[in-house]
């Protein structure tokens, strides 16, 4: 049998892990909708400069934390 301390811990990885999902799905959304808003907001001459420093700075960002969230780690 599984002890209480065991149970708690079990559960709140559950919550952090559905909270993980909604934030990756949350944050794909913002994505696809800072897309849209780029084709909308620009000249169809200059979309594909904007996407691609957006593309950029979403990699920056990305780097930058898997950098600081899991090398650091080790």
């Amino acid at each position: 049998m599984v002890s209480r301390e065991k149970f708690e811990d079990y559960f709140y990885l559950g919550i952090f892990l559905i909270a993980m999902l909604f934030a990756l799905i949350s944050v794909i959304s913002l994505y696809f909708s800072i897309n849209s808003l780029i084709g909308i907001w620009f000249n169809y001459r200059y979309q594909p400069i904007f996407q691609a420093i957006f593309s950029l700075v979403v990699l920056a960002i990305s780097i930058y934390l898997i950098r600081e969230r899991l090398i650091k780690r080790s």
